[in-house]
């Protein structure tokens, strides 16, 4: 086993990296070498390290179909996991990040749960054998054993903004990096980001000594909300680390079709989902909470919160779309099935310096990632403490922000 390698690129280390990192933890520990970090740059260690299986995140039609090419020209086998299963139109999807001859090159495909399943069963029932429900290991951090991880993240985010709301917008589409852009597909998400602009600035003036965290969505154009908000001193923007223990910090969550509604549920945490109008998506993330159609319905949701006042449970009827357990994970189910996987025989691993001198032909996207040692150690010490375990392994810097973990 100890020649088997497993490849983790990550693209978005606020949503994704935590997760890579608990999956390779147990890799490790079921003794798999783990290169994990910046997705361009593992992919191009992957063209000269032993081949292996290579953990592919989904994407669009053109850049999932040239990842999983190149990685399978060079022997790898493909697992993939698409972070965007979870709530989906299904035309769009099947469309766009689930098109059958790119599936057809992939030995395992991992489904959030029996919704994604279903949808690519029914359109391509001949490559059924490859699909296989485990969930997301990014759902493994929020179950009891594992938001243990974040305590101290939690007890420092407080003690730094004392009680505070937070509020989680997704309104990329209309609120792009480069700033607005109207389309007449997302007129809804125009419309909504403008309902939410107007219900912040009416909750922070009815709670003018309470603390509202604006976490914009990453491809947001972070400098409008802080505009919008000049005015406002205990109105604060900031997109900073993973959400879960911003979440698990807050006293609600507000938001409207943001997967942190089901992240905050999962963590029992009190959240509203504020629905100005029927934008006619998928309900799914606005069923884990409190619904508030006006501004003032989501004032007083706020204060009954704050007092501690019993609220009714949210209508959640979502576990077809994700599975999830309090004492059951999906990086056990992935690696169970990952060791079902036939790899060659390995060969040799090249050097650090031949690894590095190909990075200069990769296309790059304007866009920062880092990722230290001491953030994997950090973490690993985490999961040790939670487990009661020890995790013997060495960590070797291979190339910019990617790590050879070795058991």
């Amino acid at each position: 086993m100890k020649e088997r390698w497993l490849y983790l690129p990550i693209e978005v280390k606020v949503r994704e990296c935590d997760a890579k990192l608990l999956l390779a933890y147990h890799a490790v520990k079921d003794d798999y070498n783990v290169v994990i970090g910046d997705h361009p740059t593992v992919e191009e260690i992957g063209t000269t390290y032993p081949a292996g299986i290579f953990f592919s995140k989904g994407g669009p039609h053109g850049f999932r179909k040239r990842v999983i090419t190149r990685a399978m020209e060079h022997s790898h086998k493909i697992t993939e996991l698409d972070e965007e299963g979870l709530i989906f139109d299904k035309q769009r999807y099947l469309q766009d990040r689930m098109q059958k001859q790119t599936l057809q090159l992939v030995d395992q495909e991992y489904c959030w749960g029996k919704h994604q399943y279903e949808t690519i069963v029914r359109a391509y029932p001949d490559l059924k054998q490859k699909l296989h429900i485990t969930g997301n290991p990014r759902f493994d951090l929020l179950t009891p054993t594992y938001r243990k991880i974040y305590d101290l993240e939690r007890q420092k985010l407080r003690e730094r903004y004392g009680e505070f709301l937070l509020v989680n917008t997704r309104f990329s589409q209309y609120n792009t990096a480069k700033g607005f852009k109207q389309t007449i597909h997302y007129k809804h998400i125009e419309k909504l980001y403008y309902y939410f602009i107007k219900m912040i600035k009416k909750v922070a003036n009815y709670y003018p000594d309470r603390t509202i965290i604006i976490r914009p969505h990453p491809g947001e154009n972070f400098a409008s909300y802080r505009k919008e908000m000049s005015l406002f001193s205990n109105v604060h923007v900031i997109h900073e680390g993973n959400i879960i223990p911003w979440i698990y910090a807050a006293q609600a969550i507000i938001h409207n079709g943001c997967t942190s509604g089901i992240e905050a549920f999962l963590l029992d945490q009190p959240v509203i989902s504020y629905l100005p109008f029927d934008t006619k998506e998928p309900d799914i993330p606005n069923q884990s909470g409190q619904m508030a159609t006006t501004e003032k319905q989501v004032i007083t949701l706020i204060g009954k919160i704050l007092k501690q006042q019993p609220l009714p449970n949210p209508p959640v009827s979502q576990l077809d779309y994700f599975t999830w357990s309090a004492d059951s994970y999906a990086f056990d189910a992935i690696l169970s099935l990952c060791n079902r996987i036939s790899l060659p025989p390995p060969v040799n691993q090249i050097s650090k310096k031949q690894a590095v001198r190909r990075q200069p032909f990769i296309k790059r996207r304007k866009r920062k990632f880092t990722l230290t040692e001491e953030e994997i150690r950090s973490f690993f010490q985490k999961v040790n403490k939670v487990n009661e375990t020890e995790l013997s392994c060495t960590i070797k810097g291979i190339g910019a922000n990617v790590f050879h973990i070795a058991p």
